[in-house]
């Protein structure tokens, strides 16, 4: 038992991939009046996606301005951003994403290589006022993961050595010497955060920003250390809930998981393609095969293929925004459904949305506060599909180890329905890679793209549909609302999964590649 558990833990960095960010250096000069100076250098390594970003929320009077990125010291050039465009669409630029909780300072990651960027840009009211006191209260860096940083704070007097100076969220130091303040970690921050409160006399400085909410100091102070705490049990709690949830299916999957009779394998290799779509088509009964065979599902995979079949159906509409991010999806139909997990996932929808009119970002605020009840939805849905099946006779307990290593046998009508759904996965994974026209029933592009989300490559096959069939347009298909959908669906998917806190200090959000 031991040694499987250690099996498990040693394969996870070798199957997962990302970005690598080796350490940021922040320098912050703040001027008399309040402005604070900021250049930051990324030390880091992209393994997917098309940009760096770095979020600044929550930044009430303040604003950012003059910023400029300069990629291994050459300027990068500056441009309206889109963050769904492409990483050769990206090469060489930066730019100001805005959302409906701040800014994303965005820039282009060029290629997969290793390179130093420097990011420099200015924050007006950086510091406010309380009756007794100046304060500085900043997320410096929000939730990430990398090997270090250091911050130094300067500014147009040298401040004194005892001067009230704390830091939250990290495992490091902070202190003031030689009239600076000085941050740096003693370990690598892993969904970690940086926040900075430091106080300062009255009329140090010229501002007069105010934060009502804050009286004194000290009521900066305890609401820091509140947050704090807050921070520290949530991500306990989480860390707990997601480790019932996540590594028990794990050990469920090895031991009392599912395989055919006499250990039968499907052999990935040897299976053709398929170019039909199995499994009658039920994007339900599909997705616990994938599950059961444990070809690399993903319980949320199949959010994707709901919102297409309803759309298909009628149910809901996409609303075009000016970009990819500023599509909505319109719920205001007034739906009835048959199936009883998309009721609760529309009424979840609905209830994000609070206008039926569903904005990403709404979504992914939903599923942060909700995140156990958004995943158990997709999970329990799978289980009673599975249920079915075992009614219909298709799944059975073994016998004995020889007839199976799994407890539960599933049958050969499921041996070939998995086989073709693999052949269909292989299928699709070519086509997006195909130059030139190959034979598709284009008139069933929706049904394919429903199944394409359950393996996670409904973008791939999008976009290689719109380059071989221009046409499709006429038929309904749009792949800007595919994009859409794969952002919505893997936003909130994230946003569901277990995370670290920030406070609530100017500042927070999140930061890294995608």
């Amino acid at each position: 038992m031991k040694k499987i558990y250690l099996l498990l833990i040693l394969l996870f960095p070798i199957i997962v991939k990302a970005d690598h960010i080796y350490n940021v250096d922040m320098d912050i000069n703040i001027l008399q009046d309040g402005t604070a100076q900021i250049e930051e250098v990324w030390d880091v390594k992209a393994d997917s996606g098309s940009e760096w970003y770095k979020q600044i929320f929550n930044i009430d009077n303040s604003e950012v301005y003059n910023y400029q990125v300069y990629m291994d010291n050459i300027p990068l050039i500056e441009k309206e951003w889109n963050v769904d465009e492409s990483l050769e669409q990206k090469k060489g630029y930066y730019g100001i994403n805005n959302t409906s909780d701040g800014i994303e300072l965005c820039f282009g990651k060029s290629d997969y290589n290793r390179h130093t960027f420097k990011l420099a840009y200015s924050i007006s009211n950086y510091i406010f006022n309380t009756n007794d006191s100046q304060v500085l209260y900043w997320t410096l860096l929000p939730k990430t993961t990398q090997d270090s940083f250091k911050v130094v704070v300067h500014s147009y007097y040298d401040f004194p050595n005892d001067m009230e100076v704390y830091g939250f969220g990290y495992h490091g130091s902070v202190y003031t010497n030689n009239g600076k303040i000085l941050m740096k970690s003693n370990s690598e921050l892993s969904n970690d955060y940086v926040v900075l409160l430091a106080r300062f006399p009255l009329n140090t400085f010229t501002t007069t920003n105010k934060k009502e909410k804050y009286k004194t100091f000290s009521d900066v102070l305890k609401k820091a250390k509140f947050d704090t705490k807050k921070d520290n049990i949530f991500t306990i709690i989480m860390v707990i809930c997601w480790t019932i949830v996540f590594f028990v299916p794990i050990r469920i999957l090895i031991f009392n998981g599912y395989g055919y009779k006499n250990n039968k394998k499907i052999n990935h290799k040897e299976i053709p393609m398929f170019r039909d779509i199995p499994c009658n088509k039920d994007i339900y009964y599909a997705n616990a095969l994938l599950s059961m065979n444990d070809f690399n599902y993903h319980s949320t995979n199949i959010f994707g293929a709901i919102i297409l079949k309803w759309v298909r159906n009628n149910k809901i509409s996409f609303i075009k925004g000016d970009t990819n991010k500023n599509n909505t999806l319109d719920l205001r139909y007034s739906p009835t459904f048959d199936h009883q997990m998309e009721k609760e996932l529309f009424n979840m929808l609905y209830d994000a949305s609070k206008d039926g009119i569903l904005e990403s970002r709404e979504l992914e605020k939903w599923c942060t506060r909700n995140s156990t009840k958004f995943v158990q939805l997709f999970e329990k849905n799978k289980k009673d599909t599975i249920d079915i099946l075992r009614q219909e006779g298709h799944v059975h307990k073994r016998e004995n180890r020889k007839e199976c290593r799994r407890k539960n046998v599933m049958d050969e009508a499921l041996y070939e329905e998995s086989t073709k759904l693999y052949g269909l996965k292989k299928y699709l994974e070519e086509f997006s890679r195909m130059d030139t026209k190959e034979v598709m029933e284009v008139k069933l592009w929706d049904e394919y793209l429903m199944f394409a989300y359950l393996f996670g490559i409904a973008d791939k096959v999008a976009k290689q549909l719109q380059n071989l069939y221009p046409d499709l347009t006429n038929q309904g298909f749009d792949y800007d609302n595919v994009v859409f959908v794969s952002s919505l669906s893997s936003s909130s998917a994230s946003a569901a999964s277990p995370s670290g806190g920030g406070g609530s200090s100017g500042g927070g959000g999140s930061m890294g590649g995608r």
